[in-house]
């Protein structure tokens, strides 16, 4: 995903003034940090990158029903526990993550590209209160501007997101019954591989 790899950085007014040209790399998948005064002021993600995040924290609140936060892991030995539900994180760790803002689940909001170019730092002002923007493009949903913490956010939850990936489960695209199943058969390959650790 664009939030894990690499990322570019323009200054606000290259932004505007090239916004097509900016807005037709970013939904080909680059991911771009625009600057105001040499300072983050927002994310642009392709529209296609922030719908795949928005599932992501989806299939997270599943996991959250099953009393399952892989996002309170330090570590991806921590996330094999927490799934095993060998460890749990405390209630208030707990309470800590239900407080904090998921801006990419925000409603879609959405401005033409000509208009975002006449008012864009109006727009990064928006975006920086936590207020996510899609711009249009031909009529297409381009690119999704979101604040830099959010990206940040996102950022930290790449490494959660590759763990379920290798152990078998993709958040991005599993629905409900597909987590469930995902978690209880963890488990019990978990208690099988230990079993027979135990045995030999």
């Amino acid at each position: 995903m664009t939030a894990g790899g690499m990322i570019q950085a323009l200054g606000m007014r290259e932004v505007r003034e090239r916004m097509r040209a900016v807005v037709a790399r970013v939904e080909a998948g680059e991911a771009l940090v625009v600057l105001r005064d040499g300072q983050p002021a927002a994310v642009m993600l392709g529209f296609a990158e922030g719908q795949r995040w928005q599932q992501v924290e989806r299939s997270l609140s599943s996991l959250h029903g099953l009393e399952l936060y892989p996002e309170l892991a330090r570590d991806t030995a921590e996330l094999a526990r927490l799934v095993r539900r060998e460890a749990r994180p405390s209630a208030t760790a707990i309470r800590r993550l239900a407080e904090q803002p998921r801006d990419i689940l925000a409603p879609l909001r959405t401005m033409g590209i000509t208009d975002a170019r006449a008012g864009f730092a109006a727009l990064l002002d928006e975006v920086g209160r936590g207020r996510t923007m899609t711009i249009v493009s031909s009529g297409r949903f381009a690119a999704t501007l979101v604040a830099p913490r959010e990206f940040d956010r996102l950022r930290a939850l790449d490494r959660t997101v590759g763990w379920f990936r290798s152990a078998g489960l993709d958040l991005a695209a599993a629905d409900d019954a597909a987590i469930a199943a995902f978690v209880r058969e963890f488990a019990t390959r978990s208690a099988a591989a230990g079993a027979e650790q135990a045995a030999g």
